[in-house]
């Protein structure tokens, strides 16, 4: 029900105007009016407006009211037949307002007497029609209430998803400026945004997701205008929309850091480190739910590489292998992370931009290594002695790469014992044969160092000598025979007395350590043995002796070193004494 602003204008004094006219007295119509009126507009639908005993006092025979000259100011305007009327017999001012206009009319209103034609004067009456605020509107085709893209679609523009925008359906709220306002009611987990969804002015919806965002996210948008939302029925948001926007997942690429080329020595055995960092499956959603692998592929080798375990990396980056000992050289491989998400259509993709790296294995010379024969004895005497393969399994290392090498054995003298001498020193060829030449009838016990070397590298970690080995030579004493006696003196002067030491004996012998016994034995030579006695090495007389009797004396001496013996006859000669 409008509301009824009652403005009093004024009160109509009935006069009676007395019109002698052939002696008759007629009475001009008249009433009295609440004078102008004030409502609001009509929203939405039309409805007609009464102001209750507008016109009262109402006089005359036949009343009818009269309106015209209406004249309509801003968007204000009637229904067709709702124009204003006043009603003879209740003085209601009626109107049916077109819904959503404003604005004021004026318009005459005059009491006619349907009797005789007389009118009481007219009234110019203003109606004013109060703006109230109307919700702003707009129309969007339903199809666009469920917007579906694939993740990475990039900017979003559609043109004009909003139509038919208006900040007022009452044209005099035209002026007003609008903007939609946008909601999100709900989102899924991944969804995110580098452009949050908004509506222009003009109607327009963007929005723009992260590279690797996709889910499904509702939203509610509505216009709003900048009037008025009070007092009521003032309203300046339109009715709500609801929509749903929903990214379908598309496989990203997983992707890794790459860490440096690897370089590791021969013998480093079993290996492990942390590599690969940051390996993703690419977005959120697929770290959460795929399952990662690293591929590898030799793209190149060089050398004589080769592992007991191939080159691996796990789900978390760590490499791990195991070389064969003494294989050196380098590996190029390459490097890709695949998901098990799917691949095709594109731009799925399920496998990482490929990476390089090599794995190099330093060569390390390895010492070189054989197997020593027996220790050696052998007989005293100038003789060559030659061992062949003395030594064995003669390596200059077990990588392949130094079988080139050349060997060289060397033999150092530590210790010698007895009368061992060496006329050539033991020697061993690079075939491993050993050979030597001892001093003739010289023995004993020599020990040697003995190292191979290979004309390798030598500074650390490089070796390029086997370990010492001992070899012991031991030269046994073969017993010569002696080959001569000696006595230092083989004279005697007469007539002393028995006892004498004449001389010492000794022996000529290829044995110089041996010792020898002396003793007079019979035979050829031996005619003077009784009157001599042999005591150690001395020869001692055992008579006295005149130079007149005897001058010379034949005694036979045998020398014996237990084995061997050796007789000899000497002279004695006794000489004069001079008085």
């Amino acid at each position: 029900m409008n509301r009824l602003k009652q403005i009093l204008v004024g009160v109509f004094t009935i006069v009676l105007l007395l019109t002698i006219s052939f002696g008759i007295v007629v009475a001009q119509p008249s009433y009295q009016n609440a004078g102008n009126q004030t409502v609001q507009q009509n929203i939405g639908v039309p409805v007609q407006t009464t102001i209750s005993g507008w016109a009262t006092n109402i006089i005359a025979v036949t009343p009818q009211f009269n309106v015209s000259s209406i004249n309509l100011n801003g968007s204000l305007q009637f229904e067709i037949g709702g124009d204003p009327s006043v009603d003879e017999v209740t003085g209601d001012l009626t109107f049916t307002l077109k819904p959503n206009t404003s604005g004021y009319a004026t318009f005459n209103v005059e009491l006619e007497d349907q009797n005789d034609g007389l009118t009481s004067g007219i009234s110019t009456i203003r109606l004013d029609v109060e703006f109230i605020n109307g919700a702003p509107d707009f129309v969007v085709n339903p199809s666009l209430l469920n917007l579906t893209y694939d993740e990475k679609s990039g900017p979003i523009l559609i043109n004009g998803w909003a139509t038919s925008i208006s900040p007022d359906p009452n044209p005099a709220g035209n002026g007003q400026t609008v903007n939609f306002v946008t909601t999100i009611i709900s989102q899924s987990a991944f969804i995110s945004f580098n452009a949050f969804p908004n509506v222009d002015q003009f109607g327009n919806f963007t929005f723009e997701l992260t590279d690797k965002a996709n889910g499904t996210i509702d939203l509610e948008i509505y216009l709003e205008d900048n009037g008025t939302d009070s007092p009521p029925p003032n309203e300046n948001k339109s009715n709500i929309v609801s929509v749903t926007i929903t990214i379908n997942p598309i496989n990203d690429a997983p992707t890794f850091t790459g860490g440096t080329n690897i370089i590791v020595d021969e013998h480093t055995g079993s290996y492990t480190t942390a590599w690969a960092t940051n390996p993703s499956a690419g977005a959120p959603d697929e770290d959460i739910s795929q399952q990662l692998t690293f591929i590898l592929t030799e793209k190149e080798r060089v050398g004589n590489i080769d592992f007991i375990v191939p080159p691996s990396i796990d789900s978390n980056g760590n490499i791990s292998f195991e070389i064969i000992p003494h294989y050196n050289g380098y590996v190029v491989y390459e490097l890709v992370l695949q998901d098990d998400g799917v691949n095709a259509p594109a731009p799925n993709a399920n496998t990482s931009n490929i990476q390089a790296f090599t794995i190099t294995v330093n060569y390390i010379n390895d010492p070189p290594s054989y197997d020593k024969g027996p220790d050696i004895t052998v007989d005293e005497g100038d003789l060559v002695h030659t061992f062949e393969n003395w030594a064995t399994n003669i390596s200059p290392g077990l990588s392949p790469n130094e079988q080139i090498q050349e060997l060289h054995f060397t033999v150092n003298f530590a210790q010698v014992t007895g009368t061992l001498a060496f006329l050539v020193a033991p020697q061993i060829s690079p075939n491993g044969t050993l050979t030597f030449r001892t001093t003739e009838h010289t023995h004993g016990e020599a020990i040697f160092d003995v190292f191979l070397t290979d004309d390798g590298d030598l500074v650390l970690p490089h070796k390029n000598t086997s370990d010492v080995i001992q070899l012991t030579i031991t030269i046994t004493p073969v017993n010569f025979p002696p080959d001569d006696i000696l006595l230092n003196n083989q004279s005697l002067l007469e007539q002393k007395e028995p006892g004498v030491e004449i001389g010492e004996f000794s022996t000529s012998d290829l044995d110089p350590e041996d010792t020898h016994n002396y003793a007079l034995v019979a035979g050829d030579g031996s005619q003077g043995n009784e009157f001599f006695t042999i005591s150690g090495n001395k020869l001692v007389s055992t008579a006295s002796f005149s130079w007149d009797e005897t001058k010379v004396h034949s005694i036979r001496v045998k020398s014996s070193d237990g084995e061997f013996s050796i007789e000899k006859v000497f002279e004695i000669t006794i000489l004069k004494l001079i008085e």
